[in-house]
């Protein structure tokens, strides 16, 4: 049986890729990255996860262009866009596209927790708000 994911992220700055991963899997997901469009859209992870993050500016495409095929491959699949340079252009042209939610770099672990619980459909696998 093939690897499944819970959320792919494609972003190519390792640090990004890093705190993506570290957040969520101590939420319990499971988190696959990808450095840029082509390896994202390559990834077995497209086939599988439940939710994409993904950077607007990529080393070898732009994100509007794999978020494009994101969801020409996978219609339902929930897109968020991630960005350090948040434009209301970008954000209506990812809305345009398909992006479910849009969240600006640099962000908090419980702004990405907060995008992440909006996005997943069923939300199974990530518990509900914290209580403090």
């Amino acid at each position: 049986m093939a690897e499944s994911w819970d959320v792919l992220v494609i972003d190519d700055e390792p640090v990004v890729r890093s705190a993506v991963q570290r957040v969520l899997a101590e939420e319990g997901l499971r988190v696959a990255s990808a450095v840029d469009g082509a390896s994202g859209l390559a990834h077995p992870a497209v086939a599988t996860c439940r939710l994409a993050l993904l950077d607007l500016i990529l080393p070898d495409c732009s994100g509007l262009e794999v978020l494009r095929a994101l969801r020409a491959a996978r219609p339902g699949l929930p897109v968020v866009v991630i960005t350090g340079y948040p434009t209301h252009e970008s954000t209506q042209r990812a809305f345009e596209v398909g992006a479910v939610d849009y969240l600006p770099k640099p962000f908090e672990a419980s702004e990405l927790l907060a995008v992440v619980r909006r996005a997943l459909p069923d939300r199974d696998g990530l518990p509900k708000e914290r209580r403090s």
